[in-house]
Parts: C-alpha cells; sequence; structure tokens
C-alpha cells in the first residue's frame, strides 16, 4: 500500500516539475538564497575595506611624524655639531689661559707683585675675568712698555703672550671689535709718530725688533705705539 502511495507521490511530483510555474517559483527561490547568502561575505568586505582605509591613513600619517622626526633629528645633530665645536674651542681656549696662569706663577716675585693691581684672585676663573676687561690690558699694556724701556726684558716674553692673550679674547666679546694690533714689518723705517724706541736703540734707522706691539682704534686711530728696537 505505501509503496503504491510512494510511486504514485514521485509520478506527481515528476509531472509537477514539468511545470513552467513551478520551474520559475524553484529558480526564483534559489536565486534569493544565493543572494542572502552572499550578502554577508559582501557586507564583511566592506567593513575590511573601511578597516584597510583607516590603517592606510594612519600609516600615511605615521610617514608624515617620522619624516617631521628625521627633520628635527637632522636639526639637533647640527646643533650638536655646533654646540661641540664651539665646545671644543672654549677647551682649548680655556687649555691656554691655564698655560698662561701657570707661567705668571713662575714669574719673579717683583713681577707678581706689580701684576696684583691687575691679576686679582687666585683662581684660573679671576685671572680670566680680570684679564678680558679693557682698562686692565690697558694697564697690562703699560707695564710690559714701561719694564722694556728699563731694560727689564727677561720675562717679556710671558708678559706679551700675556697680553695679547687677552687682547684678543676681549676682541672677541664684540661683533666687530673696537681694536686692532698696530702693524709693523722688519726693516721698516722707524717713525717717532708711529714708533717707541726702545733702549739700547740708534737715533734712526730700520726696525730690527718687535718688542710690544701696539694697537689701534678700528678707525685708524693709534693708541698705543708698538715698541720697537732700531
Amino acid at each position: 500500500m505505501n509503496k503504491e502511495l510512494e510511486d504514485d507521490f514521485i509520478e506527481a511530483l515528476m509531472v509537477s516539475l514539468q511545470d513552467e510555474r513551478v520551474i520559475k517559483k524553484i529558480k526564483e527561490i534559489v536565486e534569493a538564497g544565493s543572494f542572502s547568502q552572499m550578502g554577508v561575505p559582501k557586507e564583511q568586505l566592506r567593513e575590511k575595506e573601511k578597516e584597510i582605509a583607516k590603517l592606510q591613513q594612519e600609516i600615511e600619517s605615521k610617514k608624515e611624524e617620522i619624516s617631521e622626526c628625521q627633520i628635527m633629528i637632522h636639526q639637533l645633530n647640527e646643533k650638536m655639531e655646533s654646540y661641540f665645536n664651539e665646545l671644543q674651542k672654549r677647551r682649548a681656549d680655556y687649555r691656554e689661559a691655564e698655560e698662561l696662569y701657570e707661567a705668571v706663577q713662575q714669574l719673579s716675585e717683583t713681577t707678581k707683585n706689580s701684576l696684583k693691581g691687575i691679576f686679582k684672585g687666585g683662581s684660573v676663573q679671576e685671572f680670566i675675568v680680570c684679564g678680558v676687561q679693557y682698562e686692565n690690558i690697558s694697564s697690562l699694556w703699560d707695564f710690559i712698555k714701561n719694564e722694556i724701556m728699563e731694560g727689564r726684558e727677561q720675562e717679556r716674553g710671558i708678559l706679551c703672550a700675556l697680553f695679547q692673550y687677552f687682547f684678543q679674547e676681549y676682541s672677541k666679546t664684540y661683533d666687530t671689535p673696537l681694536y686692532k694690533l698696530q702693524e709693523v714689518k722688519m726693516n721698516e723705517v722707524f717713525r717717532e709718530d708711529l714708533y717707541i724706541r726702545a733702549l739700547n736703540s740708534r737715533i734712526s734707522g730700520n726696525i730690527t725688533d718687535i718688542l710690544l706691539p701696539g694697537y689701534m682704534s678700528i678707525n685708524g686711530k693709534t693708541i698705543k705705539r708698538s715698541v720697537v728696537r732700531i
């Protein structure tokens, strides 16, 4: 009995499947199912695309930050190099000041006592602070000139090095130096209006030795005439 019913059902179903309306309906159902299944991955794809676009924006932003950081690093490296060079220069200047300070300690007691009015204090720092003051540079020049004119030249080398060092350091404190050393050439004809004739010199003739360089203002006015021997 059941077998006959099944056969009848199958036969009726086969007939129905021949009907164009049934076939059309089945196609609609199949297509609708396919679209509904495809809808899920398409939505997910759109979300992923949004995430990718956001990440790309973040990457571009980070690239800009990296570029800015690289520029800053380059600028900082340039500043560090400049500071390092300045530091090295200052160290060299300070070493020279230290060497001169030590040399001054080796001068005779008479000379050191005479310089006490110019160089006050007992440290290299105080030595530098006093030395770069114009009044002290001028006084030091006068002292050296007097020593030379009285025939005391044994310590002239140290004293002249002291004067020239602080004269140069004083000039560095201005963008445009106020003074410059007087130019004197060996074998140049001696002129009374430009130079001072040292002890044991001839009355006239050519310069044979420059004992103490003088200096002049930047506009050419002679402040201290060089002490020379002829």
